[in-house]
């Protein structure tokens, strides 16, 4: 095994371990991202993305006022990947055990019989058409957002590898007035600060390109009047924080990356963190995007 390779799963080990020691999330959820994340990392390195020449891109004076570089449902990726690791991923989930390998189950046999397209679900989601996967959240009580789930993480590797190389087009002198993706126009799912600066950055809920946003506003509605912007720790977190609004009634986590003292993993910090949605959410707060898998 690579060095890289071996420091990444003892990160990740780490990191599982954490997320286990809430006790708070199935086993069989925390089983399902341990054994696909690795599929995910190497799909990544692997992924054959075609760039949109920068004529097809929005300008410097569009994305100054707004405009993402790319729509979301014009992004690239790898198609032919993210239609075979779906079938992968599928196998996956089927071993989990519980209401997801029941969901797996039905899945297959719907793909099988011809009511279920993966490749359909596959231009859903960066279109942000929902139709198919509200479709199967009601078929699928036990495990709603499996499908979800699939179409996400079959998409990131391409995508995440689509946003690693566009990243260098974002004009440098790109203001931070806004929460949204530069390269995408999707909401973050995470903020976390780093640097001596205490910089903020959000990580994009779908391509997962990391942002520079103002360290004091709603990443989601843009509130900027801080008698409106609240702020909660838990003892129990310590370097974690989450953010209110109480303009648009959202909340997000900010990791502290500078107190926590740890390797970035935000998809991982995410579910480790759990808790902190539960507590938002019971107070009223809305989360106005899934995670990084799709659930």
């Amino acid at each position: 095994m690579h060095s890289d390779d071996q420091a990444f799963a003892r990160l990740m080990e780490t990191r599982m371990a954490e997320i286990r020691a809430t006790d708070i999330l199935p086993e069989e959820l925390v089983t399902l991202v341990e054994q696909v994340l690795p599929v995910q990392m190497k799909a990544r390195d692997e992924a054959k993305v075609k760039l949109p020449d920068e004529a097809s891109c929005a300008t410097a004076e569009a994305m100054f006022a707004g405009s993402p570089l790319i729509m979301r449902e014009h992004f690239p990726h790898d198609v032919d990947q993210a239609l075979g690791l779906f079938p992968v991923l599928l196998e996956i989930l089927a071993g989990t055990g519980g209401a997801a390998a029941q969901a797996a189950q039905t899945l297959k046999k719907a793909i099988a019989a011809g009511e279920l397209d993966p490749a359909e679900a596959l231009r859903a989601l960066p279109a942000g058409d929902d139709a198919i996967f509200a479709a199967w959240r009601q078929r699928l009580p036990e495990s709603p957002r499996a499908l979800n789930f699939l179409a996400a993480s079959a998409l990131w590797p391409g995508l995440n590898a689509a946003a690693l190389a566009l990243a260098p087009r974002v004009p440098e002198n790109l203001p931070h007035e806004r929460g949204h993706c530069p390269l995408c126009g999707s909401l973050p799912y995470i903020t976390f600060l780093r640097q001596k600066e205490g910089l903020r950055f959000g990580v994009c809920s779908f391509c997962g390109h990391e942002h520079r946003i103002r360290r004091l506003c709603c990443p989601y509605c843009d509130e900027a009047d801080t008698s409106k912007l609240k702020l909660f720790r838990v003892e129990e977190y310590p370097g974690v924080a989450v953010g209110v609004c109480e303009t648009c009634s959202m909340y997000v986590k900010t990791l502290d990356y500078r107190e926590l003292d740890k390797t970035m993993l935000p998809s991982l910090d995410d579910m480790a963190t759990v808790a902190l949605d539960v507590l938002a959410q019971g107070q009223g707060y809305k989360r106005p995007t899934l995670s990084a898998w799709g659930f």
